[in-house]
């Protein structure tokens, strides 16, 4: 007998676990299925902590129970075809599932470098769980790692790796880590960081090839250098798992599945959320980079929310990104000065030093913050935080401040706590008094 159900969900990341929750709890008498194509799915933004061992490896798997225990059913087995005018999938086994409405929630994975020498034992992926395990037991000989790409990605692992007594070397071929996801001031510090942990960073260089016979040994550069490589992660980026879109006769780009408002694809009730859709800026409306597990969540609630009867709409995204080097926080949300600038937009900036707590205290450290606001309308469109102490908590209100496209008074006159253990002083709130500098200089403007 055939199966048939209100939702079929196919994926196994973030995007698919919480979904799923939002569509049980919210949206009555529904059925629904997982499917997808790993067996173990492993917690992606503990990977780094995986491999350095300060997440055991039971513990980085995510548990069955956070989809059965609403009573949904699990299969491993990949989707490859399907129905559209009798609405049903096929897996690799040759089952049928049949839907009301089919949701995509398929993920991404790392990307290697199409050079010489990229099929040589040794590069290395670390995305899916069995890329993961075949990575774990690959270092475990070896001394020398090159890391290709400096995004959070490739910056987190080149640290764990540093930890684990590796010698790390860091390939970005941008003029920084990082990209364009910080201004340059925020960008030295945090380089300097990365250093001072023992890692070299090599900025503006390409790997053209990968050297070695049977086993990776080196990568060469563009300017001629061949780095001492026992083995390669490659961190360089990651592209959609849309491989099923044609046979869907689904519409997608290079950054994946185009989708509307409501998360709907070009084909009656297919859907898709997370990593496999193109993601597209809040601001400017066009595609941006944001393969993310935060803008997966963010989305799946989103769609859960749609489903349930709640009138709200998709609008792109903001990219609320923190991590932390040694121990320097940072993070940011929304557009930096050089996306600004890249798109034409005009903008008045400002960059401030606040503290961690009140400037009398002891152990107080300082606080950098900027902020972007748009010059026609003074709503606040970016910004970063970088300093000795968690961030993570600003730059959520920062993502949201910019969701709700406050303006520099709205900034200016938000509630602020005080404490001298935990927070800058009174004067100093880090976007009431790194906005000051800005409503300063438009008044002058004014005159």
């Amino acid at each position: 007998m055939d199966s048939r159900y209100t939702y079929i969900i196919v994926g196994g990341g973030p995007a698919s676990r919480i979904l799923n929750r939002y569509l049980r709890l919210y949206v009555k008498d529904s059925t629904t299925i997982l499917l997808r194509e790993e067996e173990k799915i492993v917690n992606h933004c503990g990977t780094p902590y995986i491999v350095e061992s300060i997440i055991p490896w039971k513990k980085g798997l995510i548990k069955e129970e956070i989809v059965t225990n609403f009573g949904t059913e699990i299969v491993v087995d990949k989707v490859v075809d399907g129905n559209l005018e009798e609405k049903y999938v096929i897996t690799e086994s040759g089952k049928r599932f049949y839907y009301e409405k089919l949701i995509f929630a398929t993920g991404s994975d790392q990307v290697i470098p199409e050079i010489e020498g990229s099929d040589l034992e040794g590069i290395l992926k670390v995305r899916k769980t069995k890329d993961l395990l075949v990575s774990m037991d690959f270092l475990k000989n070896t001394t020398d790692l090159v890391v290709l790409g400096g995004g959070y990605i490739g910056v987190e692992f080149a640290q764990s790796l540093k930890h684990m007594g590796k010698n790390v070397t860091l390939v970005e071929l941008l003029p920084h880590v990082f990209g364009n996801n910080y201004d340059e001031s925020f960008l030295i510090k945090i380089e300097e960081e990365i250093r001072n942990l023992g890692i070299n960073i090599l900025t503006g260089k390409k790997a053209v090839a990968f050297k070695g016979d049977k086993r990776v040994e080196g990568v060469l550069l563009d300017d001629g250098r061949v780095i001492k490589a026992d083995a390669v992660l490659s961190a360089v980026g990651v592209r959609p798992n849309i491989e099923y879109a044609d046979k869907f006769g689904l519409k997608y780009n290079r950054s994946g599945l185009v989708i509307d408002e409501y998360f709907r694809t070009n084909v009656k009730d297919i859907f898709a959320i997370g990593d496999c859709v193109d993601t597209i800026s809040f601001i400017t409306k066009k595609s941006i980079p944001g393969k993310l597990g935060s803008n997966a969540g963010m989305m799946a609630r989103m769609f859960g929310l749609q489903q349930a009867g709640i009138d709200i709409k998709y609008e792109g995204v903001i990219n609320v990104v923190v991590t932390k080097v040694g121990n320097l926080y940072f993070g940011a949300a929304g557009l930096t000065e050089n996306n600004c600038i890249d798109e034409g937009i005009e903008y008045e900036k400002a960059e401030s030093t606040s503290t961690t707590i009140y400037a009398n205290m002891p152990d107080v450290k300082d606080v950098y913050v900027k902020l972007i606001y748009n010059k026609k309308n003074l709503e606040i469109i970016g910004g970063e935080l970088l300093g000795y102490s968690n961030i993570s908590g600003f730059i959520e209100v920062l993502g949201e401040m910019i969701r709700s496209k406050r303006n520099i008074f709205d900034v200016l006159t938000m509630h602020y706590s005080s404490h001298p253990e935990m927070t800058p002083k009174t004067s100093h709130p880090y976007f009431a008094f790194c906005s000051e500098k800005i409503l300063k200089k438009i008044l002058e403007n004014r005159r």
